[in-house]
C-alpha cells in the first residue's frame, strides 16, 4: 500500500467530531487492516466525545461489522475480503480495548493489533447477516449473558434501570432469556424514552424514575442497570430502598465509576463486580451481600466470549426482533451531524425524533444492506 494513502475518519476535537483524511497503515507482523461496514454509537462512546470519561482513542465505535482489507505476516487463516467481528474487550490485554484505549471503528480503515488478533479477538461473521444489524451483536451477547446470571436467582420481577438501546435490548430478550412469565419494568429518565418503550415494547411496565417502583413491582426482583456510569449508583441505592428484602440480584451492565460504592450495601465495590467478569465467563464470579432483611447477589460484566459474540451474529442473522431499535441509520456526513447534535445539546432527541440508536454507514459495505 502506498505510503501517501489515506482514508476517512470521524475524529473528536475537544467535544466536536469531524470527518478527516487520516494516514492509513500498513498491517505489520500479526495485524489486520479492517474497512468498517456500519457502526453504532453506544452510551459508552457518547460519554467518551461528551469527555464524560478519559478514553484517550481519537476514534471511537466498537460495535460493527468489517472486511479485511490487508492481512499481515502470520495473521493465517484471514484473507482480504473476509468479513469479521472484532471482540472490543480482550480479556487478558488491558492495553486493548477497541474504541477507547486504542483507535476505534467509526473510520474506513483500521488497524487491529497483533495481541488481539492473537487472543482470537477477530472472527468470522456470516456473510448474509444484515451490516446494519451487525451493529447488535455486541449488545445483543452482552444482554444475553446478563440475563443468564440474573435467571441463576430466579427473580419474578426483572427491574431494568435505563432506556437506551441496552436497556430496551433487555426488555426485548427477557422473556426469551430469563423467564417467559417474567415481568419487566423498565425505568425511564424521560417520558420520550418511556412513549418509545411503551410503543415498542408493550409487555413491560414503563416507569418514570420519579415514579415509587416497588408498587410495579411483583414477588422478587433482579435489577439490571443499563445506565451511563453516573447513574449506576443511585439505580442501586433507589432499588435497594425501595424494594428491600424483595431484591435478590443486582447486575450493573452500563458504565460503573471505578471503586464504585454506595453505604446501602457496604464492602461492596460494584466496579470490581463488574469487572470480575470481563470478557463474560461463565459461571459468573459473584458477590453475595447480606444483612438483616437483605440478601443479594451481585454480578456484572464487561464484555462476553467470542462464542457468545458469534452465538448472538448467528441469531442475529434471521431475528429481527431487536431492528426497531436502529432508529437512524445515516451515511457519513449526516451521521456526523447527528453525532455532534447528541453530544453537544446532551439529548437524543435530534429533530424531535429519539435517538435509540445511530448507525453510521462507512461506506465499505458493497452490498448497503439495512436492518431488514
Amino acid at each position: 500500500m502506498p505510503a501517501t494513502a489515506t482514508h476517512r475518519a470521524i475524529v473528536r476535537h475537544g467535544t466536536t467530531c469531524r470527518i478527516e483524511e487520516v494516514p492509513t497503515p500498513d498491517p505489520g507482523e500479526g495485524e489486520l487492516l479492517l474497512a468498517p461496514e456500519h457502526v453504532s454509537l453506544c452510551g459508552t462512546d457518547i460519554q467518551i466525545l461528551r469527555g464524560d470519561r478519559d478514553d484517550p482513542s481519537p476514534v471511537v465505535g466498537h460495535e460493527g461489522a468489517a472486511r479485511v482489507v490487508a492481512a499481515g505476516p502470520g495473521t493465517d487463516g484471514f484473507a482480504p475480503g473476509d468479513r469479521v467481528l472484532v471482540n472490543p474487550t480482550h480479556p487478558g490485554d488491558p492495553s486493548f480495548l477497541l474504541g477507547h484505549n486504542v483507535p476505534g471503528l467509526f473510520q474506513q480503515r483500521v488497524l487491529i493489533g497483533a495481541s488481539a488478533v492473537r487472543g482470537g479477538l477477530v472472527s468470522p461473521l456470516p456473510a448474509d447477516l444484515p451490516a446494519a444489524r451487525a451493529t447488535l451483536v455486541e449488545p445483543f451477547a452482552v444482554v444475553r449473558y446478563a440475563l443468564a446470571c440474573l435467571a441463576t436467582s430466579a427473580p419474578d420481577t426483572l427491574v431494568v434501570h435505563g432506556d437506551g438501546l441496552t436497556g430496551n435490548l433487555a426488555a426485548l430478550l427477557a422473556p426469551r432469556f430469563l423467564f417467559p412469565t417474567v415481568r419487566v419494568v423498565v425505568v425511564h429518565r424521560t417520558e420520550a424514552g418511556l412513549k418509545w418503550t411503551q410503543t415498542h415494547a408493550p409487555h413491560a411496565v414503563s416507569v418514570l424514575d420519579s415514579d415509587p417502583l416497588d408498587r410495579h413491582v411483583t414477588g422478587t426482583a433482579a435489577l439490571l442497570v443499563t445506565t451511563h456510569r453516573g447513574g449506576t449508583v443511585p439505580a442501586v441505592e433507589a432499588a435497594v430502598t425501595a424494594l428491600g428484602a424483595r431484591l435478590v440480584a443486582i447486575h450493573p451492565l452500563g458504565g460503573v465509576p471505578p471503586r464504585a460504592t454506595t453505604p446501602l450495601l457496604p464492602g461492596v465495590d460494584l466496579d470490581g463486580v463488574r469487572r470480575a467478569n470481563t470478557g463474560g465467563p461463565w459461571p459468573p464470579a459473584t458477590t453475595t451481600f447480606t444483612r438483616p432483611g437483605l440478601r443479594v447477589t451481585l454480578s456484572g460484566n464487561r464484555g462476553v466470549t467470542n462464542p457468545q459474540l458469534l452465538a448472538a451474529a448467528e441469531a442475529l442473522r434471521t431475528d429481527t426482533t431487536a431492528d426497531p431499535l436502529l432508529t437512524h441509520v445515516l451515511t457519513l456526513e449526516p451521521g456526523v451531524d447527528h453525532l455532534n447534535r447528541i453530544i453537544g445539546d446532551r439529548t437524543r432527541l435530534v429533530d424531535d425524533e429519539l435517538v435509540i440508536r445511530l448507525v453510521i454507514d462507512l461506506g465499505n459495505d458493497s452490498t448497503h444492506q439495512g436492518a431488514g
